[in-house]
C-alpha cells in the first residue's frame, strides 16, 4: 500500500498523540502500564506497533536520558534482539531516538522513541531486512503528531478481598499473583508450604508491595506463635539487613510484628506480620529509592484488615470397617500407627487430619482400638485423666464440661498455653471397644463458630456392635494369657501390667500365678518380674507372708530371691523390715547380677539401718555383686555420721580385703575388647572411700597409682589423684598443675586442697570469685548437657547485696555461630578459713544479646529457684 493512500488515522486524547497506519489495529497486547496496538496486513510479514506510557509524575529522580536509555535496552532485551543502530534524532519539542534491532538472521525491526511532556511515544516496524526500510516505514514514523495531553487522571486505589484468604486491603492496582509451594523444613517429603504471595507496585510514589499469606501443611498446626514469629525474622537473614529488634503489634486481637529493613541493603522497607490461628500473613512496603524511607502512613497498611471465613463445606467420613461417622472435610491425611503399643491398653491409632482452606483451621479426628484387659473405675475419672495427660509445660484446661455423646458420658475440655496463649478445642468419649478424641487447633472466630459445633456434634452410630463391660476385672482372662505359647498373645498380656489396675481381690491370682507353669523359663521369669513389680503397689497384710513362704522355697532360684528383696521394703507391714534381714542373712542371693542394688536399698536410704545391721551388711562384702553398693554405704556413713567414723575405720580392713584381686580384675579387663561396667564402677567406689577416709598403705599407693595412669577415663584417673592427695600419698607437682590448669579437674583438685589444708597449693588466679564462677558455670553445663567449647565472663551484675556473674557460652559443633549466656551467684569469698561451698549457676539457653546486662538480671530469678 502507499502512503499516498488513504491510511487509517489514530487518536489518543489522553496522552495526546495521533498517527497514521495502514488500516486500524487489529491485535492488542495488554501490560500492566500500558496497552499495545499493532497491525499486521494479510498476507504481509510486515507488523506495525505503538503505544504511550505515561510518565508524568513518576519517575522525578530519573533524567530524560536516563529514561529513554533503560526502556530502549528494555525492549531490546525482551524480544532477545540484538541492536544495530540506535541514533539521537533532532527534534525540538523534546527527546527522539531511532533504533535499529536485528530480531532473527532475516528480520529487523526499526523503532522510534519520543518522550515529551513526560510521556513516551513508541513506535515500530518489523519486517524483513530487505523489505524494511521504504516509503511506507517513513511515512508511519512521521505520521505522528503530539498535540498537550489531557490532565492525568488519579487512578483511585482499589479494593481487593480475598475471600480464600479472609482478608481485605486497598491497593494502587491489580497485583501479580507470586504464589509457589516452600519445601517443609520439618518434614522434606511431607506436603510443603503453599505461599499464597502476590505483588504490586506504585511507580508514582516509589512503592513496591508484597503481600501473603500462608497456612500450615496439611497434618501440622500453629504451636508456637511466639517461635513462628522469630523464625520469619530469622529468614530475613541474607535477604535483608533488619534494622532494630521490631516491635509487638496487633489486630482484632490478634498479636504481630513489625519490622523495618533494609532489603539488598539500600532499599528501605517496613514489614508487618500476622498470626491468625493456623494462619500467617505478611505485609510489606518496600521504597523502590535507595534515599526514601519506608513509612507505615499508608493505605496499604491501614487498610489491612481480616474478614470472616466463607463457610466451607462438610462430608460424611466413615472409615472402613466401623460403625461410626463424622462430619468433616474432604480433603485429609490419615496416619494409623499399631506399633510399639505391647504395654499399652491400646491396639494402634487412626488419626485424620483436616485443613479448613478457607480459614487456616486444623481440626484432627482420632480413634484407637482397646484392648481385652482395658479396665476403669469410672468414666469420668479416666477422661480427666487423659485430658491431662495432654498437658504440656505452661498448658492448663481453662474450661471443661462433661457432656454426652451418643447418649453415653463424654468430657469436653479447652486447654491453653499461658506462654504462647494458644486455645485447642477437645472432646474424649468411649464407644465399646474404641477411645475417641476430637481436637480443633483454632482461631477464636472459629473456636466455637457453627461449622466447628456441627463438626463437634455430628458424631453418629451407623450400626450396633457388641457391648463391651469397661468396668468389670479382667484379671483372670490376663492370667489366662500369660500361660499362652502365642507370642503375640503372651507379649500383650504381660505389657497389660503396664496399664492394668489390680484390686486386692486379685492377689490370691498374683501368688498363684508365681508358681504356675509358663510356656517357658524365659517367660516365668519375665511374668515373675511383673508381679512382684505390682506387688509393691497391690499388697495387703497377707503378700509379706506369702513372699517369705516364697524365698524359703528350695525351687526360689536367686534372681527371684533378689527380687522378693527388693519387694519387701515398699510393703505396708510394720516388721517388714526384720523380715527382710532375717530372709537376708539366712540365704545371701549370690547366684545372680540383677536385682542387686535393690537389696541394699534398705541400708542406703536409712543409714541407721545399716548402722544398726552393719555385720549383715559387711557380710554381704564377700560376693562381688554387692560390694560396690557395700563400699558405698560405708562410705556414706562416714562422711555424713562423723559419730560413727571408728565403724568404718575399724573395718577397713575388712572392707578393702578384695581391694587387689579387683584391682587385678579390672586391669586384665582393660586389656581385652570387652568392657565390664561393673568392674569399673567398683574402682569408683573404692577411689570414693579413699577421698572420704585418709588410709595410707600400700596397699592404696598401688590401687590408686595404677588407676590414676589409666588411659581414657579422664575422671577414673582425677579421683585417683584426689584420693591419693586425700590419703597423704605423694604426687607429682607437674601432673597436678595440669590438672589445676583444666576446667574438667579443677574443682575436685580445688575441694581435695581445701580439705587437706593445702589450700596454697592452688594457685591464687583461681581462687579470685570471677574465676571460681567461670569454673562453676563449665561444671554446670557439664552436668546439664555438655561441656561448651568457649566460655567468657561478660562481666559482673549487683541486685540489693549480692553480686552475680554473667557468663557467655557456644558450642563449635552447632551449625551457627550462637552464644549464649548464663548467670553464676550470688558470689561470696573462697579461702582456707571458709567453707568451700560451690555457686549456683543457671542458663535457660537464651541467645546472648547486646544488653547482655539485662538479660542477666532477668535469669536471676531462675537461678534462685532451680541453679545448683
Amino acid at each position: 500500500m502507499s502512503p499516498d493512500a488513504d491510511w487509517y488515522t489514530y487518536t489518543d486524547e489522553e496522552t495526546g498523540f495521533s498517527l497514521e497506519l495502514p488500516e486500524a489495529p487489529n491485535y492488542t497486547d495488554d501490560y500492566n502500564a500500558f496497552t499495545m496496538y499493532s497491525y499486521n496486513g494479510p498476507n504481509s510479514n510486515r507488523v506495525y506497533s505503538f503505544f504511550s506510557l505515561d510518565f508524568r509524575g513518576l519517575n522525578k529522580d530519573n533524567s530524560p536520558d536516563d529514561i529513554m536509555d533503560s526502556f530502549i535496552t528494555n525492549i531490546v532485551n525482551n524480544l532477545n534482539g540484538e541492536l544495530l543502530n540506535k541514533k539521537r534524532q533532532k527534534y525540538a519539542d523534546g527527546l527522539r531516538y531511532k533504533v535499529t534491532v536485528k530480531l532473527n538472521s532475516k528480520k529487523l525491526m526499526n523503532a522510534q522513541f519520543t518522550l515529551q511532556n513526560d510521556i513516551l511515544y513508541y513506535q515500530s516496524v518489523e519486517d524483513d531486512a530487505d523489505e524494511i526500510n521504504d516509503s511506507n516505514t517513513s511515512h508511519f514514523f512521521e505520521s505522528i503528531a503530539i498535540a498537550t495531553p489531557k490532565p492525568k487522571k488519579e487512578i483511585p486505589w482499589l479494593d481487593y478481598k480475598s475471600p480464600e484468604g479472609a482478608f481485605s486491603l486497598q491497593l494502587p492496582r491489580e497485583p501479580t499473583d507470586l504464589s509457589r509451594a516452600h519445601p517443609n523444613p520439618i518434614d522434606e517429603d511431607g506436603e510443603p508450604y503453599y505461599l499464597h504471595m502476590y505483588n504490586v507496585q506504585d511507580l508514582k510514589n516509589d512503592n513496591n508491595y508484597l503481600f501473603r499469606y500462608n497456612d500450615q501443611p496439611l497434618g501440622y498446626y500453629m504451636e508456637d506463635p511466639i517461635g513462628a514469629f522469630e523464625s520469619i525474622k530469622d529468614n530475613f537473614e541474607g535477604k535483608a539487613t533488619l534494622l532494630g529488634e521490631g516491635k509487638t503489634i496487633y489486630l482484632d486481637g490478634y498479636e504481630g510484628r513489625e519490622y523495618e529493613l533494609l532489603i539488598q541493603d539500600k532499599y528501605h522497607s517496613v514489614c508487618r506480620i500476622y498470626i491468625r490461628g493456623n494462619r500467617t500473613y505478611l505485609l510489606l512496603k518496600q521504597k523502590l529509592n535507595v534515599t526514601d524511607q519506608a513509612s507505615t502512613d499508608d493505605l496499604f497498611f491501614s487498610s489491612f484488615k481480616f474478614e470472616t471465613p466463607k463457610t466451607q463445606e462438610l462430608e460424611t467420613l466413615s472409615p472402613r470397617g466401623t460403625n461410626f461417622e463424622i462430619q468433616f472435610f474432604e480433603d485429609t491425611s490419615l496416619t494409623i500407627d499399631s506399633l510399639g503399643y505391647e504395654d499399652v491398653y491400646l491396639k494402634n491409632s487412626h488419626d485424620y487430619f483436616a485443613l479448613n482452606k478457607q480459614s487456616g483451621d486444623v481440626y484432627q479426628f482420632g480413634y484407637s482400638d482397646i484392648k481385652d484387659y482395658f479396665k476403669i473405675k469410672s468414666r469420668k475419672e479416666f477422661f480427666e485423666t487423659n485430658a491431662n495427660s495432654l498437658l504440656i509445660w505452661n498448658d492448663s484446661i481453662v474450661s471443661q464440661k462433661d457432656i454426652t455423646i451418643n447418649n453415653k458420658e463424654a468430657l469436653e475440655f479447652y486447654i491453653q498455653n499461658q506462654d504462647t496463649k494458644v486455645t485447642t478445642r477437645h472432646q474424649i468419649w468411649i464407644e465399646n471397644k474404641r477411645l475417641f478424641l476430637l481436637t480443633g487447633y483454632l482461631g477464636k472466630e472459629s473456636m466455637d463458630s457453627e461449622l466447628t459445633n456441627t463438626i463437634f456434634s455430628s458424631y453418629k452410630v451407623t450400626s450396633e456392635e457388641p457391648e463391651f463391660d469397661l468396668f468389670s476385672s479382667k484379671t483372670e482372662l490376663l492370667m489366662e494369657n500369660l500361660k499362652s505359647s502365642d507370642t503375640v498373645v503372651f507379649n500383650n498380656a504381660l505389657g497389660a501390667f503396664d496399664y492394668y489396675v489390680f484390686e486386692t481381690e486379685d492377689l490370691p491370682k498374683l501368688y498363684n500365678a508365681l508358681t504356675d507353669t509358663y510356656a517357658s523359663s524365659e517367660n516365668k521369669e519375665l511374668i515373675s518380674h511383673e508381679i512382684l513389680e505390682e506387688l509393691t503397689i497391690t499388697n495387703d497384710s497377707t503378700t509379706l507372708d506369702f513372699l517369705k513362704t516364697l524365698y524359703i522355697n528350695p525351687s526360689t532360684n536367686d534372681t527371684l530371691k533378689a527380687h522378693i528383696l527388693n519387694t519387701i521394703p515398699g510393703l505396708k507391714n510394720s516388721d517388714k523390715l526384720e523380715v527382710f534381714n532375717n530372709l537376708l542373712s539366712n540365704a545371701i542371693p549370690t547366684n545372680t547380677d540383677n536385682y542387686t542394688y535393690g537389696v541394699t536399698s534398705p541400708y542406703r536410704d536409712s543409714l541407721e539401718f545399716a548402722i544398726e545391721n552393719n555385720k549383715l551388711l559387711l557380710s554381704l562384702n564377700d560376693y562381688k555383686t554387692y560390694r560396690s553398693n557395700v563400699l558405698s554405704i560405708f562410705k556414706d556413713i562416714a562422711e555424713t555420721h562423723p559419730e560413727h567414723l571408728n565403724l568404718v575405720s575399724d573395718n577397713l580392713d575388712t572392707l578393702l580385703k578384695y581391694a587387689q584381686s579387683d584391682l587385678d580384675s579390672y586391669l586384665d579387663m582393660k586389656k581385652g575388647e570387652d568392657y565390664n561396667f561393673k568392674d569399673t564402677s567398683l574402682m569408683y567406689s573404692y577411689l570414693s572411700l579413699f577421698n572420704t577416709i585418709s588410709y595410707n598403705t600400700p596397699l592404696s599407693d598401688n590401687l590408686t597409682k595404677a588407676l590414676m595412669n589409666v588411659e581414657d577415663n579422664d575422671w577414673l584417673s582425677l579421683r585417683a589423684m584426689t584420693a591419693r592427695i586425700h590419703c597423704g600419698l605423694k604426687v607429682d607437682d607437674k601432673h597436678a598443675s595440669q590438672k589445676l590448669d583444666s576446667l574438667f579437674s579443677r574443682y575436685e583438685m580445688m575441694e581435695v586442697y581445701h580439705k587437706t589444708n593445702q589450700f596454697d597449693k592452688i594457685p591464687k588466679k583461681y581462687t579470685k570469685p570471677e574465676a571460681f564462677a567461670e569454673l562453676m558455670f563449665y561444671n554446670y553445663l557439664g552436668e546439664e548437657d555438655y561441656y561448651p567449647s568457649n566460655l567468657e565472663v561478660l562481666g559482673k551484675i549487683t541486685k540489693g547485696e549480692s553480686v552475680f556473674y554473667a557468663i557467655s557460652y557456644s558450642y563449635e559443633d552447632e551449625e551457627d555461630d550462637s552464644e549464649y549466656i548464663g548467670i553464676v551467684g550470688p558470689i561470696t569469698p573462697i579461702s582456707k578459713d571458709t567453707p568451700f561451698n560451690k555457686y549456683k549457676s543457671y542458663s535457660d539457653y537464651d541467645t546472648l544479646e547486646k544488653d547482655w546486662k539485662s538479660q542477666a538480671l532477668n535469669l536471676i530469678p531462675g537461678l534462685l529457684e532451680y541453679g545448683y
